[in-house]
């Protein structure tokens, strides 16, 4: 396979993972790792995971902001 094709299938792949594959938003972390395929709004509101994954969060922007 040339260069040429073989650079060709490989923006054409890229561009199909870009479509299928998103980025997680930061606050939804602990939400993907829980795997957990749904939750109740009072679940996810006490959910130890998930609060303990935003502090980490606001702790991480707090020192990014100083």
């Amino acid at each position: 396979m040339d260069d040429q094709v073989r650079g060709r299938l490989q923006r054409l792949l890229q561009g199909i993972g870009r479509r299928i594959i998103q980025d997680v938003p930061a606050e939804l972390d602990a939400c993907e790792l829980c795997r957990k395929s749904e939750c109740s709004q009072d679940e996810w509101i006490v959910c130890e995971e998930r609060i303990a994954h935003a502090k980490c969060l606001e702790a991480i922007q707090d020192k990014t902001e100083s």
